[in-house]
């Protein structure tokens, strides 16, 4: 039976540095136009920026996963479960 992984972000851009009320730029992620700002001062949505670090979690969380079915060798070149 597969697991299933799910990863969730929430960012919390309620300071004054997420929104620039004076320009619209265009959204590093998905190109349309916006007027927040990452951290860094990027145009770009809230919901890009989680779903970008989200799809940054799992693809490291299904790297770290071993599947328990498998064996993998120990650092003594012996097989182990």
């Amino acid at each position: 039976m597969a697991a299933l992984l799910v990863v969730r972000v929430h960012l919390d851009w309620t300071g004054p540095g997420h929104y620039d009320r004076d320009r619209s730029l265009p959204c590093r992620v998905c190109d349309t136009a916006t007027k927040m700002r990452d951290a860094k001062g990027a145009a770009c949505h809230q919901s890009c920026a989680e779903d970008e670090i989200a799809r940054e979690l799992l693809g490291t969380g299904k790297a770290l996963i071993a599947d328990e079915r498998v064996p993998s060798l120990s650092a003594a070149g012996r097989v182990t479960r």
